[in-house]
């Protein structure tokens, strides 16, 4: 005789498999450093002249609840879909890390050398 949660995981198993091919945990991945990293920079943008402790405080609080994000997502695919966690893993930190460079580079005003030279 089967209990009453074996009713609710089978339910859950055609998700659960869906969220462990490689190519979905990836781009659920890349979503949630995405939103990591529009977190971060919210945070970044909370910063004035006239409100520098309190515009400390807001950034440190949204840095901290992406991070925090990020955990949640890595423990949930961990804990259910540990067949995916490498793809979701790698998908959150590209989700992460390329916006970052792209924002970076924008904004450090590195111009290409053909363009300098005319």
């Amino acid at each position: 005789m089967k209990g009453p949660g074996h009713t609710r995981l089978s339910a859950a198993a055609p998700i659960l498999a869906f969220a462990a091919q490689p190519y979905v945990a990836a781009v659920v991945g890349a979503a949630v450093g995405v939103g990591a990293l529009a977190l971060t920079a919210l945070g970044v943008r909370q910063f004035t002249p006239e409100t520098l402790e309190l515009g400390m405080a807001r950034a440190v609080v949204l840095m901290v609840l992406g991070l925090v994000m990020a955990f949640v997502g890595l423990l949930l695919y961990y804990v259910f879909v540990r067949a995916g966690l490498v793809a979701f893993g790698l998908g959150l930190v590209a989700g992460f890390t390329v916006p970052a460079l792209i924002a970076l580079f924008r904004t450090s005003g590195i111009t290409k050398p053909s363009v300098a030279r005319r």
